[in-house]
């Protein structure tokens, strides 16, 4: 086992190769075994990482990217870094990532990413006062204040979710009955599981880029009140108690859509709403992930949502959009 198995901070480090070039240390890991590529919060924290390596003085505003094709667990991944703006308090970066294929002699690129930063310090130097507001904290962070206490899964060896009665049976929400899916709130708890703590700040940034990825696309069931069998809605001799999700969900988060739907995301944007790296911890921290599938049209769905450190303040705003794809069988039973 080497210190990659168990050091997040050593699992995503990265090496500078020049000015416009770096490379990760280690091959990033699949969410599960079997997976066709790499986690993409894993591509996600790397890229973010490369960004900030390459602008010391900044901190990182938000990122935008996109999902190319998956790279493999097998080899490191690439970074191309493009210095679009380089200003007395505000820096933004293009990332590529990329691996070589041998039988194409040639890199592909896997992901881009647009990095936008700020200078350190530059909020409190517009003004001595500032106006501040956000939404109130979830209801189920109030109510579960130690999510150690809730059912808890993992993933990568490093991410770790977090969920209640409330996620599994919907009917322990009986106000999303006169809800439209849209309009459903879904919270679950996440972080990074290691022993070891962050010893360098800005990993609490890429923490929360790789664990942003965690839960979205794949709950989609639960946003719609589908069974979390869905032969459950077949006729009884079609019934399959093999295709339980609550089975997979003991595994990881990450997989539990696989029964109902086919699901790969395609973009991904994180805005940064705290000015430094210590408003949140991202491995002592449960950070309570609030979300709302907003719009399911086309194949295609778009997520978005907030994490919020343990006093409530929310650190980040999430928004991706995925290719989804359910299942004949299960379409032709919903009825929404």
């Amino acid at each position: 086992m080497s210190d990659a198995d168990f050091d997040f901070e050593e699992a995503f480090r990265v090496i500078k190769v020049d000015d416009t070039h770096y490379k990760g240390a280690h091959p990033l890991r699949l969410p599960i075994a079997g997976a066709r590529g790499v986690y993409g919060g894993h591509i996600c924290a790397q890229t973010l990482l490369v960004a900030m390596e390459s602008a010391p003085g900044y901190i990182v505003h938000s990122i935008h990217s996109y999902f190319i094709a998956p790279p493999t667990n097998l080899k490191v991944c690439h970074y191309e870094v493009t210095n679009l703006q380089e200003g007395k308090n505000f820096a933004k970066r293009l990332v590529k990532c990329s691996q070589y294929s041998a039988s194409k002699r040639s890199s592909k690129i896997m992901y881009t990413c647009t990095v936008s930063l700020v200078k350190r310090g530059y909020a409190k130097d517009v003004g001595k006062k500032s106006l501040d507001f956000q939404v109130p904290r979830p209801p189920l962070q109030e109510k579960y204040q130690n999510p150690d206490e809730l059912t808890v899964n993992h993933h990568t060896s490093f991410v770790k979710n977090a969920y209640s009665k409330e996620f599994t049976n919907y009917e322990e929400c009986p106000q999303e009955n006169s809800q439209a899916p849209s309009k459903r709130w879904i919270t679950v708890f996440s972080g990074l599981d290691q022993p070891k703590p962050v010893r360098d700040p800005k990993f609490n940034y890429v923490g929360l880029a790789c664990i942003s990825d965690s839960a979205l696309l794949t709950t989609l069931a639960r946003v719609l009140h589908l069974p979390w069998n869905p032969t459950e809605l077949y006729n009884t001799e079609d019934f399959d108690e093999n295709k339980d999700a609550l089975d997979l969900m003991q595994i990881s988060m990450n997989i539990i859509q696989i029964h109902h739907y086919t699901a790969m995301s395609l973009d991904h944007h994180i805005y940064f709403h705290c000015d430094n790296e210590s408003a949140f911890d991202v491995v002592k921290d449960w950070l309570a992930f609030h979300y709302q599938m907003k719009v399911l049209s086309n194949n295609r769905i778009l997520v978005r949502g907030g994490l919020f450190n343990p006093e409530g303040i929310q650190v980040a705003t999430v928004f991706q959009e995925g290719f989804g794809i359910i299942h004949p069988e299960l379409s032709e039973q919903l009825k929404l």
